[in-house]
């Protein structure tokens, strides 16, 4: 009987030692919430600026439904500089008095010049940390980054919010830091990162009331920034990559040059190689259905000939995007973020071996053929073009 009285004993200990509690444990009273971080570079140091969620203002929200306003400020801004970013961020956290919390942070801003110098350190730290995740927004600032987290948005709670929310209605380029380290270690090496800059505020509001917003892309080779993308290239771009979610075409109609805008509602793309002797060529294939938003045409879209002219110049104004990104990105910046690398090295891997040490070179050189089939599938509530009598409407 006492024999198996020790061996329960025995057994059961561990379990005391699992019920005594979470010696390690963090409170929350005990973390800072960082909201984003923006990385600069000044005088060969690296400036770290952390947004941070103030604790008061965190029970204000919640009490006020979440709503912001200008006279309460639910975010204060901190920074530190250092060797790199670990060095910088632990002098940082000498000056506050919660610990640094990374699980909330989605943003990463990285400043223009640092984004021109390299940032292959700034990108290891962010992978190889624990608590950043991979599906963290990344960003290159006009100017300094700090400048984007300085700002209070009438709307959000913070900067980080808006670039958060804009990233994920698909407004302009996105890309995480996941698939940043992606691209960097692709075929091409090449990343394209969406550029942001502040908005200039109303005339009735303070400087800090206003936000920042997508304008663009920077192009990243290897790990330097060489250059920008227009927004119109830009949306070119995505055409290419089969990022468009939301984006409405506007294009002209007939020799009046009165305009129809179409809201594409299903896109997919398709990135062709072939190699014909030493003609290498990329045929981008896009397939596009629409509903039409806006008619300042007295065309009507029930004659089926006038919808299949609308359809055309529907193609038209797409492949102009296309052809005007490709030709951009060929033979301005001769850089591959077009996944072009990627598609031929999965379909030719032995040509591949032949230029993949000269891509930047060979890219230059690739023919593109651009393909479109795009169809207005929808005309919206009305038939036939509003406000305009029935003698002035184009039937054939």
């Amino acid at each position: 009987m006492k024999a198996r009285l020790r061996r329960m004993v025995v057994l059961l200990l561990p379990l005391f030692g699992l019920l005594s509690g979470c010696w390690d444990r963090i409170e929350l009273n005990d973390l800072l919430l960082v909201t984003a971080l923006a990385l600069d570079i000044e005088e060969g140091q690296v400036v770290t600026t952390v947004q941070y969620l103030l604790p008061r203002s965190q029970s204000t929200a919640s009490s006020s439904g979440g709503s912001s306003s200008s006279g309460s400020k639910q975010s204060s801004v901190r920074m530190s500089k250092g060797s790199n970013v670990a060095d910088a961020l632990s002098k940082l956290q000498r000056k506050l008095p919660r610990k640094l919390f990374w699980g909330q942070c989605k943003v990463f801003i990285l400043g223009e010049e640092l984004a021109r110098s390299g940032i292959r350190e700034e990108v290891d730290f962010l992978i190889r940390h624990p608590q950043p995740r991979e599906r963290s927004y990344l960003f290159v600032s006009k100017g300094k980054a700090a400048d984007i987290l300085e700002v209070f948005p009438p709307l959000e709670r913070t900067s980080a919010d808006v670039l958060r929310e804009l990233s994920d209605m698909r407004i302009g380029y996105h890309v995480t830091l996941q698939e940043l380290n992606m691209m960097l270690k692709g075929e091409s090496r090449a990343a394209a990162l969406p550029f942001i800059r502040l908005l200039p505020p109303p005339k009735a509001a303070e400087s800090t009331q206003t936000i920042a917003y997508i304008q663009g892309s920077a192009i990243i080779r290897k790990d330097r920034m060489i250059g920008k993308l227009s927004d119109k290239v830009s949306q070119g771009m995505l055409w290419i990559l089969n990022e468009v979610k939301d984006f409405t075409v506007t294009f002209p109609i007939g020799e009046s040059k009165k305009r129809v805008s179409i809201s594409p509602i299903k896109a997919s793309t398709r990135l062709i190689p072939t190699i014909r002797g030493d003609q290498w060529q990329m045929t981008i294939r896009v397939k596009a259905k629409g509903n039409m938003v806006e008619n300042d045409t007295n065309w009507s879209p029930m004659n089926e000939q006038l919808l299949r002219q609308m359809d055309q110049a529907f193609e038209q104004e797409i492949k102009r995007y296309i052809e005007l990104a490709a030709s951009d990105v060929q033979q301005r910046l001769k850089t591959d973020v077009l996944g072009f690398g990627t598609a031929f090295y999965r379909k030719y891997p032995k040509h591949w071996e032949w230029v993949k040490n000269r891509w930047d070179e060979q890219f230059q050189h690739v023919k593109v053929v651009v393909e479109v089939d795009a169809q207005i599938k929808r005309t919206g509530n009305v038939s036939n073009p509003g406000g305009l009598p029935e003698e002035e409407i184009k039937r054939r």
